[in-house]
């Protein structure tokens, strides 16, 4: 992970004030007039690159770059292997321009498209994982693979076309050249610039009051009728939730930490209960009676981590099993924010599965085939206590270093 991350400026909804957004921020939140909106794309956000406004001549077009940033774990043979891709990568066949944009997004500021952008956006014609080499199908000697916690968003840099030369418009170099097909495919090609992004009011939709979460929060609050909400389209929808409560005498609670629970049905193998799981890892445990009839759930942490620490505690958490008592009050300690949507999680299903298989030989050519579906969710705060540079699970004693969630929020 090289933590770059991007700066998009936009101007505030309400009052018009410039507001400056990280590429993770879901809320935008105005310093002028306090004006707190949620950030939803219709598939994935889109940014341009603003060219200079003089001395521009020649008709101006954006080029398409697609981003992708996120953790890709692979499975071979022999193990469960992790990296980080960060990359831009160019959306359309076009001979000359420049494969990637390098640090371009990272020094200059960024702007939604919106229908006021002057300009012609051009066309990607090449979906993103086929557009980001080794994204696509699995390679050969891999059985499965798969994002977790992806960020997917399509970055427009501006060129000028003059006669036949195309022109890097902030720098105003030449780039490349155009042929009679080159330009009369660019004429053809034009993107929408109808309104990308939506801005929706942070208004509880049970009882009005204002919700609270980080900016880049996936899952808001409301501490006044103590719900949660979350918003993957155009409307906010309730969040099942579970506050779990420390053991007696633990000492200050630092704060809560979301982990997602997941009861889900794999189809490809018998896999329905704890005692079903015990004997796909081999776990060090009797498969008592008790364990037969109890349902297999899978933990993933709610937040973005790196791929390493995502594995480690998504592993320990499903073979530990936290239990105990769980409240359904919000507490007033600081809750850490819900940063990987639910869906991201159930993907990390399989990942965490190939990890925990005692027989990768016979499981591992199977992945590709299983299908996981969600019957039950809930996401969960667990309590976490301050030791030293680490944050200590109240109830099951195991680490999480806390510079690792600074890294994490950066991904």
């Amino acid at each position: 992970m090289n933590g770059s991350y991007w700066q998009i400026e936009h101007g505030c909804p309400q009052c018009g004030a410039p507001v400056t957004l990280e590429e993770t921020d879901r809320l935008l939140v105005c310093p002028f007039c306090r004006t707190r909106l949620y950030l939803v794309a219709e598939d994935h956000f889109r940014y341009h690159i603003p060219p200079p406004t003089a001395g521009v001549d020649g008709e101006l077009l954006y080029i398409p770059y697609w981003r992708l940033r996120g953790s890709l774990f692979s499975v071979n043979a022999s193990e469960v292997t992790r990296r980080f891709v960060d990359a831009t990568t160019l959306a359309v066949n076009f001979q000359g321009l420049p494969f990637s944009l390098g640090l371009r997004p990272q020094v200059l500021k960024l702007r939604f498209i919106s229908p006021d952008t002057q300009g012609r956006f051009i066309t990607p014609d090449l979906p993103f994982d086929r557009a980001i080499p080794g994204l696509g199908a699995a390679p050969k000697g891999v059985f499965y693979q798969n994002f977790i916690g992806e960020t997917v968003s399509l970055l427009h840099t501006p060129l000028l076309l003059r006669g036949e030369t195309l022109y890097d418009a902030v720098l105003g170099r030449p780039i490349s050249t155009c042929t009679a097909g080159d330009s009369e495919r660019l004429q053809r090609s034009s993107l929408s610039t109808r309104r990308q992004v939506r801005f929706i009011p942070t208004l509880c939709p049970h009882c009005g009051w204002d919700m609270e979460g980080e900016k880049d929060s996936l899952v808001l609050i409301c501490r006044n009728c103590n719900t949660a909400w979350t918003c993957p389209e155009n409307a906010f929808r309730q969040v099942p939730f579970a506050v779990m409560t420390p053991p007696a005498g633990t000492g200050e609670i630092a704060g809560y930490i979301p982990f997602w629970r997941m009861r889900p049905r794999i189809e490809g193998m018998a896999l329905a209960s704890y005692a079903d799981l015990i004997r796909v890892a081999n776990l060090p445990k009797a498969t008592v009676p008790a364990f037969e009839t109890a349902p297999l759930y899978f933990w993933s942490p709610a937040f973005k981590v790196n791929p390493v620490l995502y594995s480690r505690w998504a592993q320990q958490m499903t073979i530990l099993r936290p239990t105990g008592d769980a409240d359904d009050r919000l507490p007033e300690t600081a809750l850490y924010p819900v940063t990987l949507p639910l869906a991201e999680a159930v993907e990390g299903i399989i990942i965490i599965l190939a990890q925990m298989s005692a027989d990768k030989r016979k499981l591992y050519p199977k992945l590709a085939g299983l299908r996981v579906t969600l019957e039950e969710s809930r996401l969960e705060y667990h309590p976490f206590v301050i030791n030293h540079n680490e944050l200590i699970h109240a109830s099951l004693r195991i680490a999480l270093d806390r510079t690792s969630l600074t890294y994490g929020a950066r991904m």
